[in-house]
């Protein structure tokens, strides 16, 4: 089945309360800023190790979904956070549909906070091995505390991501600054149209945007952020290797299991 690396077994321990419990499927991203078609699906070691030749690709009819969170915190965060980072991802996929010519720059109004405890809510979910990482510690009690600000060691940086593909790796390394070898990071990334997000403990990373400006706003407040359409990375970017920028991607099982999705393709194409 393609579920064995996204799933455990039906009773087992929530990845946000860590109560044991029937487990329920979580998707990521989230159904709601999303379209939930079939998709295929392989991990990104087997797309970065390059053996394409018979690809392994598992399916999924209704998009990528993880069952590792219990159904009580499923749908504290549907009705908590999901509408904020739903109602992003929807807005900035009509702006990169438009036919209108828009500025470079263009400011979109959210809730930064509920904002941002949706996207570590999804980015735990997203998450089959039960481990208890400095970030994971930190992700649930921010998520779980509605009231708590976005803790000072974790950043959020976002920007346009216009293709079909969607990403989700936990806890894989990369050295800062980019283009360098001075210091290792941990990271932290989601990535699916129209909107990319990466998280590590860097205060900046690449010239990026940052989500965790408004991290001491309350709950509700809200905020234009800017939305730099005309930075687009290539689909892989920051986390593929590359001669060209000396970039180097290392991680251990969580990374490994991360996957990469896409639309399925017809049979025979």
């Amino acid at each position: 089945m393609h579920y064995a690396k996204y799933k455990r077994e039906k009773v087992s321990f929530c990845n946000l309360c860590r109560k044991e419990g029937a487990l329920s499927w979580d998707h990521v991203p989230p159904k709601g800023g999303i379209e939930l078609s079939p998709v295929e699906m392989e991990t990104i070691f087997e797309i970065m190790a390059g053996d394409r030749g018979k690809p392994k690709l598992r399916e999924s009819q209704n998009g990528v979904k993880y069952r590792t969170i219990c159904k009580t915190c499923n749908e504290y965060m549907g009705v908590e956070y999901d509408r904020a980072l739903n109602d992003f991802a929807l807005s900035v996929g009509r702006y990169l549909k438009s036919v209108v010519d828009l500025p470079r720059v263009i400011n979109h109004q959210v809730k930064p906070q509920r904002l941002m405890k949706a996207l570590l809510g999804h980015l735990v979910a997203a998450k089959i091995e039960l481990e208890d990482t400095r970030f994971d510690r930190m992700a649930r009690e921010y998520v779980l505390d509605i009231h708590q600000p976005l803790p000072n060691s974790i950043s959020i940086f976002y920007w346009v991501y216009p293709y079909d593909i969607s990403i989700a790796i936990r806890d894989f390394g990369m050295f800062v600054p980019r283009c360098t070898f001075n210091e290792p990071a941990i990271f932290q990334t989601l990535k699916y149209f129209p909107i990319a997000f990466l998280c590590c403990d860097k205060t900046e990373y690449a010239g990026l945007t940052a989500l965790s400006w408004y991290r001491n706003a309350h709950l509700d407040d809200e905020f234009e952020i800017p939305i730099d359409l005309a930075r687009v990375e290539h689909p892989y970017w920051p986390e593929a290797p590359s001669d060209e920028d000396r970039n180097v991607f290392f991680g251990g099982q969580s990374a490994a299991n991360a996957i990469r999705a896409r639309p399925r393709r017809p049979s025979g194409s």
